[in-house]
C-alpha cells in the first residue's frame, strides 16, 4: 500500500478551513463491508481524496452522498 506523505494533502482546499461547507461522501466496499467517510465540497474532490488511499478492487466500491439539505427532520407533530 502506498504511504501518503503530508505534502500530498497539504493543498487540499477544505482540510484546514473549519467554515468550509462540505458534503459527506460514503465509500462502501461491498466485498469486505468497509466504510470510508470523506468530507469534500465536490464529487471530484471526494474522488481525488479516495484515490490518495490507493485501494484495490475498484469495482467493489459504491459511493453514497449525504448532502447538507437532508429531509430527515420532520416538523414537530408529524411522523
Amino acid at each position: 500500500m502506498k504511504k501518503i506523505k503530508k505534502k500530498d494533502i497539504s493543498n487540499c482546499p477544505d482540510c484546514d478551513d473549519e467554515n468550509s461547507e462540505s458534503n459527506v461522501y460514503l465509500f462502501h466496499n461491498t466485498k469486505h463491508c468497509l466504510h470510508l467517510f470523506i468530507n469534500a465540497n465536490t464529487f471530484d474532490e471526494a474522488m481525488n481524496k479516495f484515490d490518495l488511499c490507493s485501494f484495490g478492487d475498484r469495482p467493489c466500491w459504491k459511493i453514497f452522498l449525504e448532502c447538507g439539505q437532508q429531509p430527515s427532520n420532520a416538523p414537530k407533530g408529524k411522523k
